[in-house]
C-alpha cells in the first residue's frame, strides 16, 4: 500500500495534539506524558497547551471526586440556547481545521469562580432520506430448490412478540438460535406480528438446508425448550421459544453453561467481588476489562458467534451505514503516529451509545446488583470511558485494544493514531436533550469534535388511533421486565437524574418510550428502525470493517448488551495481561453492568420468576391491536352463535 509522505511544513495550530486525560483511579500512570510535537519550534505555543491540559485535568478530577449525583452545577452558563450545528452529509469536514479552537481555555478570574467559554456544540448531522418500501418478505430462503431439500428433521421455533425494545428481543432470537445450534436443531423465525416489521426491511436472509413442515409457525405444536425438553430421549420433534416462557432458556443456560466446578467458582468470585463493591461505594464506573466476565466467555462466544454471521444489514441499511461513514470520515486514511508534520487522514473515533428514556429502572436493578454508584442520566462517565479508550489508540504506556495483525501499519488495526490528530466523538442516542447537556454539564468533553448521527427525517409521525389510545390508556409502559416491576415503583429515587424533555407534536422528538414508538405507523418504525441498526453496525463493528475505533455502551441496557455480541468476544475482553492473564479491556466498553446471558442479571445465580405486572401492561402497534380487536370480535360472535344453538336444542 502506497504511503503517505509527511509534510515538511511546521506544525501549526491546526495539528496541535489532543493529550489523554488520565483516569484518577489508575494512579500508576498519572505520571505519563503524551508524545511531544517532532517539529514544532513553538515552545511557547507547546507550553501553553500543556497548561491548557494540565487545567482540563483538574477539573476532571474535581469531577470524580465530587458526589456523583448527575446533577448541574447551581451556577448558571452564558452558553448561546442553540445546541447543535445542522450539517449535511457532504458539509461535514473529514478534520477540524483549527484544533486549538476545541481545548478548553479559562477566562479571566471574576470576583467568584472562574467560568469556561461556550463549549463547542455538537454537530449534527442532517437525517437521511425516509423509506418509501415496506418488506414482508420472509427472513429466510431455501439454499437451493426446495423439491430437492430434505424435510427438517427437528425445529425450534422463536416467535417475535408485537409490544417489547427491538434490542432486547433480538437477544432473546439470537439466545434461542444460539441454542438450536447446539441442540442440532433447524432454527425458524416467526417474526409477522413483530412491532418493528419483518426482519428483511433490516437484514439480509438466512438460508435453510431443509424444509419446514406446512404448519411450523403454529406453536400450539411444540413443546417449550427447558433443561428437560432439550434433554429429553428421543428428542422433541418440535421446541419453541419466546418471551412468553421467557425463564425457561435461562435455567438451560444455567445448567449448559454454568454449572461446572470451574465456572461456579469463577461465578461465586464474581458475585463476591460484586458484592464489595457495593458494600463500599467505591464502584462509580465499571473497569477496563469487566465488561465481559470470564464465567461468560463460553455462553458468549456462542450467542455472539450467531450474531454476527447473521448481522448482515439489508441494502437500505447498507446506503446509510456508508453514507454516515463518509460524512464522518471513517472512510479517510488514518493519520498514524509515525507521520510528522500536520499529516493526513483522519484521527480516531469514539462511538458512545446513550440510552434514557424508559430505562431507569433497569438500569437501578443492574447498578444496585454490580455496585455502580453513578446516578443514571449522568453523563460524566462516558466521557470518562472515552478519554479511556483515546489513550489506548494513541502512543503511551496502555496496551493498544488488539496485538498487531499486520506489517503494514497502514492495515494494522493496532498501529496508533497521531497524538495531533483531532479525536471525534460519535454520539449516538434516540434522547433530544443530550447534544445540550454534553455540552453544559460535561465541560471536558470539549477536546473532542462531537458528531452526532442523523435522525429521521422530520414527518408529522402522529399514531392517528394509535396516539389517541395512548393517551386513554395512559401509557402501559411495556418496556420495563415484568419481574423487576414490583420494585420500581420504590428503586432508584436517590440515583435518577430527572430528565426534562421538550414537548413536541412528533411522538419520538420528546424522548424514546416502547409505547411512543408502538404508537407510530409502521413505516415510521421502520425508518427508526433503520436508522437504529445503522448506528448500532456503526457503533459495533470495527474501523477496517466498517465502524468506530472504540465504543461506550451501557451495560444495563440491552443495546450495549447487543453491541457487545455484533462485536466479538476479542472486541469486548481485548488482550490479556502477561503475568495474571486477566483480560484488559477490548475496543467496546460499558460503563455500568457487565455482560450477563440472561434475562436478568440475577439469574445466572438463580431462578428469578417472571411474574405478571398488571401495572405495566404492553401497548402494541395499532395494526396488531386491530387484529386483537377483530379476533375478540369474532370470538365474542361464536360464544353467541353457540349460546343460541343450545336455547334451540332446550
Amino acid at each position: 500500500m502506497h504511503r503517505r509522505t509527511p509534510s515538511s511544513r511546521s506544525v501549526s495550530s491546526s495539528s496541535q495534539p489532543l493529550l489523554p486525560l488520565p483516569s484518577s483511579h489508575d494512579s500508576a500512570h498519572h505520571a505519563h506524558r503524551a508524545p511531544a510535537p517532532r517539529s514544532n519550534p513553538r515552545r511557547t505555543r507547546q507550553l501553553a497547551l500543556v497548561v491548557v491540559i494540565a487545567l482540563a485535568t483538574l477539573v476532571l478530577l474535581a469531577r470524580r471526586s465530587a458526589p456523583r449525583d448527575g446533577t448541574s452545577s447551581s451556577r448558571e452558563s452564558d452558553t448561546p440556547t442553540t445546541t447543535s450545528n445542522r450539517l449535511s452529509l457532504t458539509r461535514l469536514p473529514s478534520r477540524i481545521k483549527d484544533t486549538a479552537s476545541l481545548l478548553l481555555s479559562l477566562r479571566p478570574f471574576s470576583s467568584s469562580s472562574p467560568s469556561l467559554p461556550p463549549p463547542t456544540a455538537p454537530i449534527l448531522l442532517a437525517p437521511l432520506a425516509r423509506p418509501t418500501e415496506i418488506s414482508y418478505a420472509e427472513p429466510w430462503v431455501y439454499e437451493a430448490d426446495p423439491a430437492t431439500l430434505p424435510p427438517c428433521e427437528r425445529i425450534l421455533l422463536f416467535t417475535f412478540m408485537p409490544w417489547w425494545g427491538f434490542a432486547s428481543e433480538y437477544i432473546l432470537y439470537a439466545r434461542a438460535a444460539a441454542a438450536a445450534k447446539k441442540l442440532n436443531y433447524t432454527f425458524l423465525e416467526d417474526d409477522r406480528n413483530w412491532n418493528y416489521g419483518r426482519l428483511s426491511n433490516y437484514f439480509l436472509p438466512r438460508t435453510l438446508s431443509c424444509v419446514p413442515p406446512s404448519d411450523w409457525s403454529n406453536p400450539a405444536l411444540a413443546i417449550p425448550l427447558s433443561p428437560s425438553s432439550a434433554s429429553s430421549s428421543p428428542p422433541h420433534a418440535r421446541l419453541k421459544y419466546s418471551r412468553l416462557n421467557l425463564g425457561d432458556i435461562d435455567d438451560w443456560t444455567r445448567e449448559t453453561y454454568l454449572s461446572s466446578p470451574g465456572t461456579q467458582a469463577d461465578l461465586l468470585a464474581l458475585q463476591e467481588s460484586d458484592r464489595a463493591h457495593r458494600v463500599q461505594g467505591d464502584r462509580w464506573i465499571l473497569g477496563e476489562g469487566e465488561t465481559l466476565p470470564e464465567a461468560f466467555a463460553e455462553v458468549f462466544g456462542d450467542q455472539s458467534e450467531w450474531v454476527r454471521e447473521n448481522w448482515r444489514v439489508a441494502g437500505a441499511v447498507r446506503e446509510g451505514v456508508e453514507s454516515v461513514r463518509r460524512a464522518v470520515g471513517l472512510d479517510a486514511p488514518r493519520w498514524l503516529a509515525d507521520e510528522e508534520g500536520e499529516g493526513e487522514g483522519r484521527g480516531p473515533v469514539v462511538a458512545v451509545h446513550v440510552r434514557l428514556g424508559d430505562k431507569a429502572s433497569e438500569y437501578e436493578h443492574d447498578a444496585e446488583e454490580m455496585g455502580i454508584t453513578n446516578s443514571f442520566g449522568n453523563l460524566t462517565v462516558y466521557i470518562e470511558a472515552a478519554h479511556d479508550a483515546y489513550r489506548r489508540l494513541i502512543p503511551s504506556p496502555y496496551p493498544a485494544f488488539t496485538s498487531s495483525s499486520s506489517s503494514d501499519p497502514d492495515t494494522d488495526a493496532s498501529a496508533r493514531f497521531s497524538p495531533y490528530a483531532p479525536p471525534t466523538l460519535l454520539l449516538i442516542t434516540a434522547e433530544p436533550s443530550i447534544p445540550s447537556r454534553l455540552r453544559e454539564e460535561v465541560r471536558l468533553a470539549d477536546p473532542w469534535r462531537v458528531v452526532q448521527t442523523p435522525g429521521v427525517e422530520s414527518q408529522d409521525e402522529g399514531g392517528g388511533a394509535a396516539e389517541e389510545r395512548l393517551r386513554k390508556e395512559g401509557g402501559g409502559a411495556g418496556g420495563r421486565p415484568k419481574a423487576y416491576a414490583a420494585a420500581a415503583a420504590a428503586a432508584g429515587t436517590d440515583k435518577m437524574v430527572k430528565i426534562v424533555s421538550p414537548p413536541s407534536r412528533r411522538s419520538l422528538d420528546s424522548g424514546y418510550t416502547q409505547q411512543s414508538f408502538n404508537a407510530l405507523p409502521l413505516l415510521s418504525r421502520i425508518a427508526h428502525t433503520q436508522a437504529f441498526v445503522r448506528d448500532l453496525t456503526l457503533l459495533a463493528r470495527s474501523g477496517e470493517e466498517e465502524g468506530v475505533d472504540a465504543a461506550v455502551v451501557s451495560g444495563a441496557s440491552n443495546v450495549g448488551r447487543l453491541a457487545m455480541l455484533i462485536a466479538g468476544r476479542e472486541a469486548v475482553m481485548g488482550p490479556r495481561d502477561e503475568q495474571t492473564g486477566r483480560p484488559l479491556g477490548g475496543r467496546i466498553r460499558s460503563v455500568d453492568a457487565h455482560f450477563y446471558p440472561t434475562a436478568y442479571s440475577s439469574a445466572v445465580y438463580t431462578k428469578v420468576e417472571d411474574v405478571e405486572d398488571l401495572e405495566n401492561k404492553a401497548f402494541v402497534p395499532e395494526e396488531q391491536h386491530q387484529k386483537e380487536v377483530e379476533a375478540q370480535a369474532k370470538a365474542q360472535g361464536r360464544r353467541r352463535r353457540g349460546r343460541g344453538r343450545g336455547r334451540r336444542g332446550k
